[in-house]
Parts: C-alpha cells; sequence; structure tokens
C-alpha cells in the first residue's frame, strides 16, 4: 500500500515560501497522522517577502506562519513533537530560546534539536521546521 501524501499550505498564501520565493517545496506534508513543516524562514506577510531583522524578530515570525500551515491541516503548535532550529551563530542561542517560550510554552515542550549553521538561506538569521501531530 502506497504512503498517501498530501500538500498542506498555509491559510495566508504570502507567508507560502514555496510560492513568495519560488522555492521547491512544499510547505507542509501531512503523511498519516502527522504534518511534517517545511524549514521556514521569516517572511514578512504584508509582502511576502524575506523578512530581514533581529534573531528574536526572525524567529517570532516563523512561528506565526507555521501556525497557519499547522491549522490549514488540523493540527496546532501544541500537537506540535518535533522540532528543529537552524540558527546562524550560537551567540544568538539565548534570544532564540526567549521568543521560542512564547510560542510553545513550558510543559510539554516538543522534542528539539538547535544547530549553529553558517550560511542560511536567503541570508536568514534562523530557520525553523517542525513535525506535528494531525490525527484524521
Amino acid at each position: 500500500m502506497a504512503l498517501q501524501r498530501d500538500v498542506i499550505a498555509p491559510k495566508d498564501p504570502a507567508v507560502d515560501m514555496s510560492r513568495g520565493l519560488n522555492l521547491p517545496l512544499s510547505p507542509a506534508i501531512r503523511a498519516g497522522e502527522f504534518i511534517f513543516v517545511s524549514g521556514m524562514v521569516a517572511i514578512d506577510p504584508a509582502t511576502g517577502k524575506r523578512m530581514c531583522g533581529t534573531v528574536a524578530a526572525e524567529t517570532r515570525q516563523i512561528p506565526a506562519a507555521m501556525t497557519q500551515v499547522l491549522e490549514s491541516a488540523g493540527s496546532s503548535l501544541a500537537k506540535t513533537v518535533k522540532v528543529n532550529v537552524l540558527i546562524y551563530s550560537m551567540l544568538e542561542y539565548n534570544n532564540m530560546n526567549e521568543v521560542y517560550r512564547e510560542f510553545f510554552g513550558d510543559t510539554p515542550l516538543p522534542a528539539r534539536s538547535a544547530l549553529g549553521c553558517n550560511g542560511l538561506a536567503l541570508g536568514a538569521r534562523v530557520e525553523i521546521e517542525c513535525i506535528a501531530a494531525a490525527p484524521q
């Protein structure tokens, strides 16, 4: 039996990186009871263009856009089970964590990896991807 994969798009097309930035990816894929959200950088929802800012500002924008994708699939940040964060400098780790807590709360926090990464796509300071439960 073949695994069915369905593309999930955000409610607001302006934050769809595949469309606005012409990237070869799906915003998210539903596979079974999970949503796999592609790595996202900060996108200005007013223009659909890449938003440049501090680590805190970029970190704040990404989960807001992820929320749109997850809600389109019947899920939410609260149902996130795994998060991967790429950050241009680990010197900014605490700044990212402060904003991250605003969106993911305290308990139960999703499993997470955070890695320093030189040369993120599109000059981003932060890129975040996640996997969330979405029972059908």
